[in-house]
């Protein structure tokens, strides 16, 4: 992986699947979806850029974040957001578990995923409790884990917890791949509406999320207006000196 506004980021579609499913099948490790959001988080918090760098793998899922990486590189750089993902790698072969959301968005997911021709055998789900990160008991957790023997745990907490999450996690599981997809478990059981498609070739997803999740964006817009431009304006710096800011 390169590493784009000092966090390490996987553009190519086709390697980051292989990278992940070759993973899945030996090792054990966690991945992250990265969006702007995250990205600038990471811009404000040590911890939080290392707990996304530790990752063996990071997806782009911004398009501005693919856009501006694109210009200041001079690269072709493409997004692959987590619920594309989630779609696509719930059916690859494997023992899957669900970490967080509601038992109610479980059965909506394993519903669609046999009725689209998937194994629902395969599947398993684990609620987690209201806490802060710090407060999970993530022995217990692994133990649950461990005894499923998974290939592939979701997980959906919303960042940067389930980041934080899956790296004190790590270390108590035996096998498998945290991949931490965010609201894909609400797109892909149809509890949140898909974004439109024009949203996504427009560039204006915050657009359509503004319009629909009015408080929860207008602060994270503020905080991205205030720090997108500086790490831009760094990243280009970067570029020109030929040097590698960690």
């Amino acid at each position: 992986m390169k590493k784009y506004f000092n966090i390490n980021l996987e553009f190519d579609h086709y390697k980051l699947e292989q990278i992940v499913e070759q993973t899945a099948k030996q090792k054990k490790g966690y991945c992250c979806f990265v969006d702007l959001t995250s990205l600038v988080y990471s811009y404000n918090h040590y911890d939080f850029r290392e707990t996304l760098n530790n990752a063996f793998v990071n997806s782009c899922d911004g398009s501005y974040i693919a856009m501006s990486a694109s210009k200041i590189h001079n690269e072709n750089l493409k997004q692959y957001i987590g619920p594309e993902f989630f779609e696509k790698f719930i059916f690859k072969p494997g023992n899957h578990i669900i970490l967080g959301s509601t038992p109610e968005v479980y059965e909506k997911i394993i519903e669609r995923v046999e009725l689209e021709g998937g194994d629902k055998s395969s599947m398993s789900y684990l609620g987690l409790p209201f806490k802060a990160v710090d407060e999970f008991d993530y022995k217990s957790i692994s133990e649950t884990i461990n005894a499923i023997e998974p290939n592939y745990i979701w997980v959906s907490l919303g960042a940067p917890k389930q980041e934080y999450f899956m790296s004190k996690l790590l270390p108590f599981i035996n096998k498998g791949v945290m991949l931490g997809v965010g609201a894909a478990f609400n797109y892909f059981s149809g509890e949140i509406k898909d974004i439109p498609n024009w949203t996504k070739k427009l560039h204006v997803v915050w657009v359509y999320r503004l319009l629909t999740e009015p408080k929860k964006q207008i602060k994270r817009l503020k905080t991205i207006l205030l720090t997108f431009p500086t790490m831009i304006k760094e990243e280009k710096k970067k570029v020109k000196n030929n040097i590698n800011i960690s």
